[in-house]
């Protein structure tokens, strides 16, 4: 049996999904995480209104396409154990990368830094960072099943 040469998913096969919405997902779910932690967390419903993307666009009857997401699954997630098993799914899928793929997922979708500061703080090179970063955002959405978004993302 043939071994693979490194844990990370080649560019050939990351280059097949769609990256970019896979991130957008990404963000979106980590501000719904953020909002069901804050509702287990304090025991009353947390008013996401607050919350930009999750809010109407004033003056228009239509709403926010951004959204569409957050108001499926939150609308559906009502009770303390629906979101328990929607914050479960999140922590499985966010378990099944590597520690690498951990550090840069971290860094790019919860730090919020920029290719440059992720290469500075981790001492490598563009390339690797690149790989790394798309190989931890696939294997998280089809994980947890966000692939099945994507024709929402616009």
């Amino acid at each position: 049996m043939r071994k693979r040469r490194t844990e990370f998913l080649n560019e050939y096969v990351a280059n097949q999904y769609p990256i970019e919405k896979f991130k957008e997902l990404i963000f979106i779910t980590l501000d719904i995480v953020e909002n069901f932690l804050l509702t287990l967390e304090n025991g009353y419903n947390y008013n996401s209104t607050s919350i930009a993307s999750y809010e109407e666009k004033y003056g228009s009857s239509q709403r926010n396409t951004n959204s569409k997401i957050e108001s499926i699954i939150i609308k559906n997630m009502r009770d303390e154990e629906r979101m328990s098993q929607f914050l479960n799914c999140y922590f499985i899928a966010y378990n099944t990368l590597n520690e690498d793929e951990k550090d840069i997922f971290d860094a790019t979708f919860i730090d919020r830094l920029t290719d440059q500061e992720i290469i500075d703080k981790y001492k490598t090179y563009s390339k690797h960072i690149t790989q790394v970063k798309k190989s931890a955002v696939i294997k998280f959405c089809l994980r947890s099943g966000l692939d099945k978004f994507v024709d929402v993302i616009k």
